[in-house]
């Protein structure tokens, strides 16, 4: 979805703008789309391949915590297939439409290589926490809550135990730190609704996970930690604050923060 925002609805300013993969920055523009692509590709493409080579139907986090089984007991909704519904249209409806078009909306008027550099920070750093995501997950195998406490009616081992940590937490501040951080640079004034509307939205996604018996608290902790903190990363390698120096018996990144 943002990868069509990204490439569908680039634009000129005018006539005599200069092409968006030519000049100072469009070697990498294209090699920052060309890794969003790739690594898109493997996400999509590869996804039940690496649940059927790394899953297993025997947890191997198994028991939660005190804290995790009072927050269900306090959070969990009757109905969690409507509180399961609105985490879906809040994660991957919502925070999109909020991120990418207020974005959009700060420069209206912008041409094919300020969108781009725009939108490609974000579809970066979606695919990139979204594989780092399903790393995790089957590396940990968290049981699932409704698994653990045996109200799913389905096998457990359907699910290979993907509950660690929390994908919709993720993506949703993935999405808002992101963007939130190129309206920071850019000096948009939509910024501050950016970081509002974003944050709201995740932090609900991340309740509403709970509330459907789909996560523990925990796992909507470190997905919102994983999604944040790339979000404050990732963006920063195509504006190439980030670089790797060497140092004695190996490399450092260094940045400007």
């Amino acid at each position: 979805m943002i990868l069509f925002l990204v490439l569908g609805f680039a634009r000129r300013a005018d006539a005599d703008t200069e092409a968006w993969y030519r000049g100072k920055y469009g070697r990498n523009r294209i090699v920052h789309l060309s890794i969003t692509l790739g690594l898109g590709a493997i996400w999509v493409g590869t996804g039940s391949v690496y649940k059927s080579t790394f899953g297993s139907p025997a947890c191997r986090w198994c028991d939660p915590p005190g804290f995790d089984r009072s927050a269900r007991d306090a959070l969990l909704w009757n109905d969690t297939d409507r509180a399961k519904t609105y985490s879906n249209v809040s994660a991957y409806v919502l925070s999109p439409i909020v991120g990418v078009s207020l974005l959009v909306a700060s420069d209206h008027d912008a041409g094919t290589a300020r969108l781009i550099d725009d939108l490609l920070p974000i579809a970066e750093t979606v695919v990139i926490t979204q594989l780092l995501n399903r790393f995790i997950r089957y590396a940990v195998q968290r049981e699932r809550p409704p698994d653990h406490f045996g109200t799913s009616g389905r096998d457990p081992a359907e699910d290979l135990n993907p509950s660690f940590p929390s994908g919709h937490t993720t993506f949703g501040f993935a999405i808002t730190t992101s963007a939130g951080m190129i309206a920071h640079w850019r000096h948009y004034k939509t910024e501050p609704y950016i970081w509002a509307a974003g944050i709201t939205m995740s932090v609900a996604t991340g309740y509403l996970r709970v509330a459907a018996d789909q996560h523990y608290v925990s796992d909507v902790f470190v997905g919102a930690l994983v999604g944040a903190g790339a979000g404050l990363l990732v963006p920063r390698l195509m504006r190439r604050d980030l670089q790797l120096v060497p140092v004695k018996d190996g490399a450092a990144v260094a940045g400007r923060f």
